[in-house]
């Protein structure tokens, strides 16, 4: 393919990457002149005893810190006014975003209300954000959503049953410390859901219209990883594999940052909200049968997905290729024990409102960047096969 005009890329965020870096935090948040951190995380990585880790490595660094812990799963308007809260009547100058995505976006939106005030719902959209957040340290827990490098926050609003996405290049954490060793200890349902996440993310910034040559390299490269390691992730808690598949993740993430997602995650995010199934278990319900009603409009992609995947498609007709590189990405959500259907999930399909989902993933910024148009005709016949 060759490329013609000019192409944009930025990564904001400072990174460090490896087993261990979480020993950065210390340096990395005196660097940026901060003397009281408020922690965001949740009440599993309490239990765990990762939040005490973290905390401890701060206070090794002669700073106090505050915790907020009661980060919810598809964090909420309530948990960002709370932190936001928090961080004020405890004079704190920095916070740090432990976990997965939810707590990662509950700390951005903390950041925003501080810098801004206001609810934080006024911010949805993109650039409405008009003062920097704090300093700010983002520490991914899994190897999914990649919301340590990106310039995106995903709040909910429960009221409404309503995801408010949030862009600016304000909200960027400052530094990302990616380490292994952090994930070590997820369960293998949540290594599961997140890579699969990881990897909706890469195949769909992969296929869609804003696609580049470095953008390229990044999400082909995190699709190979993810394809290879994935598996041993889930069943065998293997180190190296995790390691691989965060890696993949965090590349995914600089990537999508970018341009964005497609299909999946436009219609992934209304059931998140309405029905409360985890972000990357819905991405990897979507993920197969979303990239069927896009295939047309990015055969060679799916083709190179296929040989990314493992797959011999060499004697293969461009169809058949891509055909098989959808193949395979169904075959590695059923091995990881992703559920085919919503019914699968348990949810009644009865209980399934689709003209309102498909109303909500209209409003999706991910609509206009699909391969081939997606209007509510192609979002209903994609949420009639999903739903099951």
């Amino acid at each position: 393919m060759t490329w013609t005009g000019v192409h944009r890329f930025r990564c904001p965020t400072s990174l460090y990457y490896g087993r261990g870096a979480v020993a950065e935090l210390g340096v990395q948040l005196s660097s940026l002149s901060v003397t009281r951190v408020l922690l965001i995380s949740d009440p599993g990585l309490v239990a765990a005893g990762t939040v005490d880790v973290v905390r401890q490595a701060i206070e090794a660094a002669g700073l106090a810190v505050e915790t907020y812990t009661e980060t919810q799963p598809n964090p909420t308007t309530t948990n960002v006014h709370d932190a936001a809260a928090l961080y004020d009547t405890t004079a704190c100058d920095g916070i740090v975003g432990l976990g997965g995505g939810s707590s990662m976006d509950c700390a951005k939106g903390a950041g925003i209300i501080v810098s801004n005030g206001g609810w934080i719902g006024d911010y949805r959209g993109a650039d409405l954000v008009a003062q920097r957040v704090p300093p700010l340290v983002c520490i991914p827990t899994t190897c999914g959503t990649g919301s340590e490098v990106t310039s995106v926050a995903v709040i909910t609003d429960p009221d409404v049953d309503f995801k408010l996405v949030i862009v600016s290049p304000l909200i960027a954490a400052d530094v990302g410390l990616v380490d292994p060793d952090l994930v070590q200890s997820a369960p293998p349902a949540v290594v599961a859901s997140t890579g699969i996440d990881a990897l909706a993310h890469a195949i769909e910034s992969y296929v869609n219209r804003g696609s580049d040559p470095v953008l390229d390299a990044l999400n082909i490269a995190a699709i190979e990883m993810i394809g290879t390691n994935l598996r041993s992730a889930v069943s065998n808690r293997e180190p190296d594999a995790i390691a691989q598949v965060t890696l993949a993740s965090m590349m995914a993430g600089i990537a999508f940052n970018m341009n964005g997602n497609a299909i999946v995650h436009a219609a992934s995010t209304p059931v998140t909200a309405r029905h409360h199934v985890p972000h990357g278990v819905a991405n990897g319900i979507f993920l197969p049968a979303g990239l069927d009603v896009i295939a047309a409009g990015c055969t060679a992609k799916l083709g190179s997905i296929a040989t990314a995947l493992g797959e011999d498609v060499s004697d293969l007709t461009p169809a058949e290729a891509a055909a098989a590189g959808i193949a395979s990405v169904r075959q590695l959500c059923a091995d990881i024990g992703i559920p085919v259907t919503l019914r699968d999930w348990g949810i009644d399909p009865a209980q399934v409102d689709i003209p309102q989902l498909v109303e909500d993933a209209m409003k999706s910024r991910n609509i206009p960047t699909n391969p081939v148009s997606v209007g509510p005709d192609e979002l209903t016949a994609l949420y009639v096969t999903v739903v099951g």
